[in-house]
């Protein structure tokens, strides 16, 4: 997996390519709860480019969707196809706010 961070402003942008797997999971948890405890409360994690995901990586995005909730932020999701299946599978994209592309998540965050 590759993980690529950058910054929009106020915006944390998280950019995932590969598969998101359980050997993974730990090291995403950790970037995105730094990411989290020291960003301004908006944060885009951007799965356009992830081919798969697994329970422990639902988990992940689960955890920094509460850490956001306690730090009163948004968190918006970009995902593939095979993500957003799974997503609909879990029923997850009932709990996520989930747009098509990362400018149209950087387009929301910054129209509020």
């Amino acid at each position: 997996m590759i993980i690529n961070e950058q910054k929009q402003g106020d915006i944390d942008i998280v950019a995932l390519s590969g598969r998101f797997v359980m050997v993974e999971a730990s090291e995403v948890r950790e970037r995105l709860k730094t990411l989290i405890d020291e960003g301004q409360g908006l944060l885009v994690i951007d799965m356009e480019q992830v081919t798969f995901i697994d329970s422990s990586a639902c988990a992940v995005l689960i955890s920094a969707f509460k850490a956001m909730q306690i730090k009163s932020g948004r968190l918006i999701l970009v995902t593939s196809p095979m993500v957003q299946s799974l997503i609909e599978l879990t029923r997850l994209h009932t709990v996520f706010e989930i747009l098509p592309t990362q400018v149209a998540a950087l387009s929301a965050l910054l129209g509020d």
